[in-house]
C-alpha cells in the first residue's frame, strides 16, 4: 500500500507521476536514495537517545512554552482526545528555525532554540543543526516534485518557502504498551499541519496509516524516510 520512491534513480517527473497517483489515495510513501548520509542518521538517533537519558529535571528545564521549543513531558500532548483517556505515552523535543534579534517573531514561532548544556552533550547541537540543513534540502527537492504532480511548473511553490519554516522533533516513546480499549496510545490518531513530514524511525515498529477505515502497519526501513503530506498541502490542492 505504501509506495517506495528512490530519489537517486528517479527523475523529478517520474517521482511526480507516482506522487500524483498515490498521494490522492493514501498520502504516504517511503523515500530512499535521498542525500542524508546514513552516518548522520545514526548520529541523530544516538544524540536523541542521549538527550532522553538525561534526568527528568534537566530535560524539563529545557522548555520554552512561548515558542513551542524544547522539551515536552510524557502525557503532555493528547492528539486524539475523542478516543484517548489520557495523554500520549511519549515525550518530545522541538527544534525550530534558529532566529534572533529583529527577525524573531513569537507570533510566527520564530526565535531561538533551547539547547542542552554543551558541556553535557557537546555533539547534540551540531548534529541536529546539520541534520536540519540536510533534511531541508530533501524537502525542497520534494516540494518541486509535488509542484510537478499538480502543475507544469516545478518552481510553483518555491516562493512560499523563502524563507522556509520547519521543525525537527525528536520523540521518545515509553515502554508502556498501547491499549486501544482503555484509550491509551503512544501517539493518538492525527494529521500533520504542514506541507510535508519526513519521518525517520529506528527499528521499533508502531506507525500505522488509516486507509478505507482500516489501520495498516508501516514497518521501519533502515535509512528510509516515511513521507506524508499534511493539511496545508491538502488545502493548497483543494482537497485533491
Amino acid at each position: 500500500m505504501i509506495p517506495t520512491i528512490d530519489l537517486a534513480n528517479t527523475s523529478r517527473r517520474e517521482v511526480a507521476a507516482v506522487l500524483s497517483e498515490r498521494c490522492t489515495d493514501v498520502g504516504f510513501l517511503y523515500l530512499t536514495g535521498h542525500s542524508v548520509p546514513l552516518s548522520l542518521i545514526e548520529d541523530v538517533l544516538a544524540q536523541s537517545r542521549a538527550l532522553f537519558d538525561l534526568p527528568l529535571h534537566r530535560r524539563a528545564a529545557l522548555s520554552d512554552r512561548v515558542l513551542n521549543r524544547g522539551y515536552t513531558r510524557l502525557g503532555e500532548e493528547t492528539l486524539d482526545p475523542a478516543n484517548q483517556t489520557r495523554g500520549d505515552t511519549k515525550e518530545g523535543f522541538y527544534i525550530g528555525d534558529e532566529v534572533s534579534g529583529e527577525r524573531a517573531d513569537a507570533a510566527k514561532l520564530r526565535g531561538p532554540n533551547v539547547w542542552p548544556d554543551p558541556d553535557e552533550l557537546p555533539e547534540f547541537r551540531p548534529v541536529m543543526e546539520r541534520y536540519r540543513e540536510e533534511a531541508d534540502g530533501v524537502c525542497r527537492e520534494l516540494v518541486r516534485c509535488f509542484a510537478l504532480a499538480v502543475s507544469d511548473d516545478e518552481y510553483l511553490f518555491d516562493r512560499h518557502f523563502d524563507p522556509a519554516s520547519s521543525f525537527l522533533r525528536l520523540i521518545h516513546y515509553s515502554d508502556e504498551p498501547s491499549d486501544v480499549d482503555a484509550g491509551v496510545y503512544g501517539c493518538g490518531a492525527h494529521s500533520d499541519y504542514g506541507m510535508i513530514t519526513l519521518l525517520l524511525t529506528d527499528d521499533n515498529p508502531g506507525l500505522q496509516v488509516l486507509k478505507g477505515g482500516e489501520w495498516t502497519d508501516v514497518p521501519p526501513k533502515e535509512g528510509a524516510f516515511v513521507v506524508n503530506i499534511g493539511d496545508m498541502f491538502e488545502r493548497w490542492t483543494n482537497g485533491k
